[in-house]
């Protein structure tokens, strides 16, 4: 009996223990910035997939970004699995933030952990301390952080603020900066740890196995595509071709590029938890304001549906690139990149319309071409109607659509050149009903 209580024992113990018995390593060292998020959040969601028993954070950083850094820490504290922070040496500023979030803390020898004051670089590229509200507002986030994890939340104030006294550990005037032994003296401490191996024994994960995550492309990928300059040329691409699009019959290549350029841009601000629901929003209404702009206030030059389509197209693409706690230089930068991007977009779109329809190479040539300028033995012979033939004036700028007047009547038209600009004669060469082809009248 006494042996097969023994074997169901063991045979309950594999089971619980079953698909707890790794530990997923993440190492956060280095500038904590937007590629750390999409870091962390697969890091954490593939852990969480495979029943992980915890999930370690081992910190050597001299800290980083406040946005990335927020990001980091409300998906640590969301997270469904047990999560324990191994400071090992440094965890400063941001990475202070990290750390605290994390249900256990460890020190290795000679760890460090403070030091959060935010800062930025100014103009000239000194380092400057951010303004008192935004002191305030990293300074709140860093005691809610500790409450919800049942920590001193003095202690954590005092870590961003050096205006915060605790008396006993720091006087006012100074910055704190926990050690390995001060922190285990107010309560920031749950251990120490030479290694990792020790680390695991303390915090009762002796035996499990540890499965380290690294860090992927996509997060490479994230932190190069959330540069304001690579961002701009994405918007740039994307406005170019979707306008494009808009201003020629069918959808080809060109409509597909803007797409894919938008999408790569929000996929890329997403995952660094910066582009939410607000920025697809703006995105969204500013197209339908541009496209209600050409296609239904047609009679009228470029007017106030246009200019506020793209304030919202710019709103959306600067919301999706700034954050509570963006830097005042980031946010320059964002602001002049997605100004530059949509300027360069209508520029390239101007040109497009004015110059390359005339040539053979231009993009969506043979879409615009087969559909309205139909020759004798096409297919689809244009049925001969009063209209041909008829003269009249183009009333509004042909981009090639437009609206033309013939003896007083304004009827929507495309023009076969591709543009026609505003006062041109010209004659209906196709009757399609609801749509009028047409080309400048030839003198005699």
């Amino acid at each position: 009996m006494r042996a097969l209580r023994l074997v169901l024992v063991v045979i309950a113990a594999a089971a619980l223990g079953g698909s707890a018995s790794e530990v997923w390593l993440l190492r956060v060292d280095g500038e904590i910035g937007r590629g750390t998020v999409s870091f962390i959040r697969t890091g954490l969601a593939q852990a969480e997939a495979a029943g992980a028993a915890a999930v370690v954070f081992e910190f050597a950083t001299p800290g980083g970004y406040l946005d990335a850094a927020m990001a980091c820490r409300d998906l640590i504290l969301g997270a469904g699995v047990r999560t324990v922070a191994y400071v090992n040496r440094e965890a400063y500023s941001a990475g202070a933030l990290l750390a605290l979030a994390c249900e256990r803390i460890y020190f290795a020898p000679g760890g460090v952990m403070g030091a959060a004051t935010p800062v930025y670089f100014d103009a000239s590229g000194e380092m400057r301390t951010a303004s008192e509200k935004t002191v305030s507002a990293v300074r709140a986030l860093f005691r809610a952080t500790a409450e919800e994890r049942g920590r001193d939340p003095d202690v954590a104030e005092a870590m961003v603020d050096p205006d915060v006294e605790v008396p006993g550990l720091v006087g006012r005037g100074k910055l704190l900066t926990l050690t390995a032994l001060s922190a285990a003296e107010w309560g920031y401490s749950d251990g120490a740890a030479a290694s990792l191996t020790a680390l695991l024994a303390e915090a009762g994960l002796a035996g499990t196995v540890v499965r380290e995550h690294h860090l992927r492309w996509v997060d490479s990928a994230v932190a190069t595509l959330t540069t304001p300059w690579l961002a701009s040329l994405l918007i740039a691409i994307g406005v170019l071709g979707l306008l494009w699009e808009v201003l020629t019959p069918g959808f080809g290549v060109a409509g597909a590029i803007g797409l894919a350029a938008f999408a790569v841009f929000f996929w890329a601000h997403n995952l660094a938890g910066l582009a939410g629901w607000e920025s697809l929003v703006f995105l969204v209404a500013g197209i339908v304001a541009i496209v209600l702009e050409i296609f239904v206030f047609t009679a009228t030059d470029f007017g106030l549906a246009g200019i506020a389509g793209l304030v919202l197209i710019g709103l959306g693409f600067y919301t999706a690139m700034i954050g509570p706690f963006t830097q005042p230089g980031q946010a320059g930068a964002a602001l002049g990149a997605v100004s530059i991007a949509l300027v360069v977009g209508l520029v390239l779109t101007v040109i497009l319309l004015t110059r390359l329809p005339r040539s053979r190479l231009r993009l969506g040539g043979v879409i615009l071409q087969t559909a309205i300028t139909g020759r004798a033995g096409d297919k689809g012979q244009p049925v001969l109607t009063d209209w041909i033939g008829r003269s009249g004036v183009a009333r509004t700028d042909l981009r090639p659509v437009g609206q033309a007047e013939f003896e007083g009547e304004l009827v929507d038209v495309v023009a076969e050149e591709g543009f026609l600009p505003k006062g041109t004669e010209v004659e209906v060469v196709r009757d399609q009903g609801f749509r009028k082809v047409v080309r400048k009248r030839k003198e005699g």
